[in-house]
């Protein structure tokens, strides 16, 4: 019995061993020819072919939503969420009254009811960056300005259509002082870009006109650190501006004791002979001599 089970278990450990790892020495490889492998199998005609669908069908319209729900309602067929809406609908209404207005010269958006006859908003028009087409235009607007008050801005001031008016507000990047170390934030700017109906390049800076902005700039600045530092840095010629920055000449008010001496001598005997010339001339308008 006991032989039994040992013949049995040493016949199960090598059946379960050479199933787990057991390894085919090369002569043991099954023969095939090569030229019936297919090492790199097509990645087409496999699949399913299916018919186009109805949204692909229709491509010759401007706006195909509504076109490609009229399809599926006709064909019988559940509308796709995505065309359930009617957004090419308002597009084509907005597009009608937009070429409307163009005709008539009118504006293509309800103006505001409110009448600023003095805006103290201040709208400054931007270089554009290189992402920028000439269809858009960047202006620098105040915090509290929205898209609508930068449209009517624009058209009742310069009869400018705004047509896609998007905002930015600048990140705020934490500052450090040079004294104390302490933070501080400036404040944000807020920047829109409106697209237009008509091109605009922004005109180049003649070379004068630069090299003039760069003078006066590197001017001011040695200006400004001549009078930074102080001491004996003040005395020194300053070339700023040509030359006109001149420091302000100092009276001298040191006097030494004999040429003070002397002077008042001096100054003594001019006042009496001026007094005596004054009282001679009373006294001869006086008797007519």
């Amino acid at each position: 019995m006991n032989r039994n089970i040992g013949v049995v278990k040493s016949i199960w450990s090598g059946v379960s061993k050479r199933l787990v790892h057991y390894k085919v020495t090369p002569k043991n490889y099954p023969k095939v020819n090569i030229k019936d492998v297919e090492l790199e199998k097509p990645r087409y005609g496999f699949r399913k072919e299916r018919p186009a669908l109805l949204s692909q069908e229709i491509t010759d319209t401007l706006y195909p939503s509504a076109d490609i729900k009229q399809a599926y309602l006709e064909a019988g067929k559940p509308v796709p969420i995505r065309y359930r809406n009617n957004s090419d609908l308002i597009a084509k209404r907005h597009y009608e009254n937009y070429k409307e207005a163009i005709a008539t010269g009118e504006a293509h958006f309800r103006i505001g009811e409110n009448e600023v006859y003095l805006p103290k908003a201040r709208v400054v028009l931007l270089k554009p960056s290189a992402k920028h087409t000439p269809y858009q235009a960047r202006f620098l607007v105040p915090r509290n300005f929205n898209k609508m008050d930068l449209r009517d801005y624009l058209w009742n001031l310069y009869g400018l259509r705004a047509l896609n008016v998007t905002s930015q507000l600048s990140p705020v990047k934490l500052s450090r002082t040079g004294a104390d170390y302490s933070t501080y934030r400036r404040p944000q700017v807020k920047t829109m870009t409106i697209e237009m109906d008509e091109p605009f390049v922004w005109p180049e800076h003649a070379k004068e006109k630069i090299d003039q902005y760069t003078k006066q700039a590197k001017s001011q600045k040695d200006a400004i650190r001549k009078k930074a530092l102080g001491g004996m840095q003040e005395l020194n010629e300053s070339k700023a501006f040509d030359g006109l920055y001149k420091r302000p000449e100092l009276v001298n008010t040191f006097v030494p004791k004999r040429l003070k001496k002397q002077g008042s001598s001096i100054v003594q005997d001019y006042k009496k002979h001026s007094e005596s010339k004054q009282d001679k001339e009373l006294l001869s308008n006086y008797l007519g001599l």
